[in-house]
């Protein structure tokens, strides 16, 4: 049986980060957007006990760092949010494109876990500022 999960000051500090950001968030944004409020480990617990609730989900790009984004349709244990994210090359914004999108058949034997699909390239901002 799974117990309640208290909803800390501290929890609602990171809920509300995430809730007024437009764009998924990576760790600096947070310890920026607190301003010293609560500790680096602090913060990536809380993180990944919303991971855990369905609350959040993780972006990991190819240089390594990891992504924490709002989930819009998942529940705890699972996460429904097999969506495409694109990252800005330039400004490093990542968005959730929330189109559906064909997951191709594996060959036979093999069995999803998970899937991050990242398409990379130039935000309209990044775009306008540049000439591009």
């Amino acid at each position: 049986m799974d117990k309640q999960k208290r909803n800390t000051k501290t929890k609602q500090l990171v809920m509300n980060v995430l809730s007024d950001s437009d764009s998924a968030l990576c760790y600096e944004d947070f310890d920026r957007r607190l301003s010293g409020k609560m500790d680096r480990a602090t913060v990536y617990r809380i993180l990944q006990g919303f991971c855990d609730e369905g609350k959040v989900h993780k972006i990991t790009v190819e240089n390594g760092r990891t992504y924490y984004a709002l989930c819009l349709h998942c529940q705890a244990k699972n996460h429904n949010d097999k969506h495409l994210h694109f990252r800005c090359v330039r400004c490093e914004t990542i968005l959730c494109i929330d189109e559906p999108f064909v997951i191709p058949a594996l060959p036979a034997g093999y069995r999803m876990t998970d899937i991050q699909c990242l398409i990379s390239g130039h935000c309209p901002n990044c775009l306008t500022e540049t000439g591009l």
